[in-house]
């Protein structure tokens, strides 16, 4: 009797034990349902200190994380909810956007691609899966998934988004503007989505339409630099030169520098002469000049963002280098070798580039140098703004003089104006 009544207390209090343990787990879980994902995550991590082997916690802790641009954390429970046996088509599903939002197309391909052969009426996972193909290029296979997601449901609103990117990406400005329309009259109230409309009208030159979709986009997120940029280019186009200042004083003051994009006509401009005394150029007196020189080489870059050193990474600015006797290190010795030379090493250079295009090339000279000017766009890595940039590369006997000028493309307009003010003052000295 004494041996059973301390059996029936050990069994009462693992009972007792077990319950409240569980409570962790359905707290969490309602807390994943009223959006409290911090509550959530901190009371699936109580009931995971003890039941370490529950993939149904692992999969909500990982949402939570998910939701709350934790990715890395959202893959590793992801994937130890699914080693549990958590295998649904949901799960790699989800764990595929923490791999799309990190940045790992492949891996995120891999998993829409397991969800839709777990469910091959997964409307969000064929969505998905396009995402990854747009961002790779892929916008063929991209549509077929996106009419296939429609086909299973047809007032996705996130398809008809996708699917507008996609004509969009495709140059098909007007069927892009179709898709956002839908998304839209589908109630979506996003900033973003009239921003991408309003990118598809000026595309197609209507202006007026484009700065409409703009000033939207602008009411909804007032910090929106990109939106004011092209509403301001959009002004510019239809000869509304003060409305377009307005919005640069806008950006400027967003970012912090309300001297970046000064009118043009306000822009002082002085006098510089490199250390060596290889070239003089005009430049903006708002602008900071660091130099770098030596018997081999003078460079220098101007740019108005704030960096210390000349390695430092910069968006907007310009780098102009005097190369002498450069066969004595290259083995090139005429003009045209020269050019022939550095082409080739940039050509080489832009083969790490994520994307790299040349817009124009035209000959430019200077005193006894001969060169050329090449207008290119570039994006260094993935993630990254696609740059557009001037290219200038000079020569004269055994000596090159280069130039790299770059902005963010979608304000190049702006900073076009002071780079050719620039180019025009450049004069060899030597």
């Amino acid at each position: 009797m004494k041996n059973l009544l301390i059996s029936f207390l050990l069994f009462f209090i693992f009972f007792c034990r077990s319950a409240s343990q569980d409570k962790f787990k359905s707290k969490g879980i309602t807390d994943f349902f009223k959006k409290n994902y911090k509550s959530c995550v901190e009371n699936l991590n109580e009931f995971i200190i003890h039941k370490s082997n529950d993939s149904e916690a692992y999969y909500y802790r990982a949402l939570c994380k998910l939701y709350m641009n934790e990715f890395d954390e959202a893959i590793q429970d992801f994937t130890k909810a699914i080693d549990l046996g958590f295998n649904k088509p949901d799960a790699y599903n989800n764990r595929g956007l923490a791999f799309l939002y990190n940045g790992d197309f492949k891996l995120a391909l891999d998993d829409f691609n397991s969800a839709i052969g777990k469910d091959s009426n997964f409307a969000e996972a064929y969505t998905n899966r396009a995402t990854v193909n747009i961002e790779i290029g892929e916008f063929d296979d991209a549509l077929l998934d996106l009419r296939k997601s429609i086909e299973i449901n047809p007032n996705n609103i996130s398809t008809y988004y996708e699917m507008g990117r996609v004509f969009y990406k495709k140059k098909d400005y007007q069927e892009a503007i179709v898709n956002f329309d839908k998304c839209i009259k589908l109630g979506l109230r996003n900033s973003k989505v009239y921003y991408n409309r309003g990118n598809s009208y000026f595309k197609l030159g209507n202006f007026k339409k484009a700065i409409e979709d703009y000033t939207k986009c602008i009411s909804l997120d007032s910090n929106d630099t990109e939106a004011l940029n092209n509403r301001a280019v959009a002004y510019e186009n239809l000869g509304l030169h003060e409305k377009a200042k307005e919005d640069r004083k806008r950006i400027a003051k967003i970012l912090g520098n309300e001297n970046l994009f000064k009118p043009i006509e306000e822009v002082e401009f002085i006098e510089l002469t490199d250390s060596l005394q290889c070239f003089k150029l005009s430049v903006p007196s708002h602008w900071m000049v660091i130099q770098n020189s030596d018997t081999n080489k003078s460079e220098i870059i101007i740019t108005p963002e704030n960096i210390s050193s000349f390695n430092d990474f910069y968006s907007i600015g310009i780098k102009i280098a005097f190369i002498p006797n450069i066969s004595v290190e290259y083995s090139v010795h005429t003009p045209g070798e020269i050019l022939e030379f550095w082409r080739g090493s940039i050509e080489k250079n832009a083969q790490d580039y994520y994307y790299y295009k040349y817009l124009q090339q035209k000959l430019f000279t200077r005193g006894d140098y001969t060169g050329n000017l090449f207008e290119t766009i570039v994006q260094y890595w993935q993630n990254s703004f696609l740059f557009q940039c001037y290219e200038l590369a000079l020569a004269k006997e055994d000596t090159l003089l280069y130039g790299f000028f770059q902005a963010p493309s979608n304000q190049f307009s702006y900073f076009r104006q002071i780079f050719d003010k620039v180019l025009s003052s450049l004069t060899p000295l030597k």
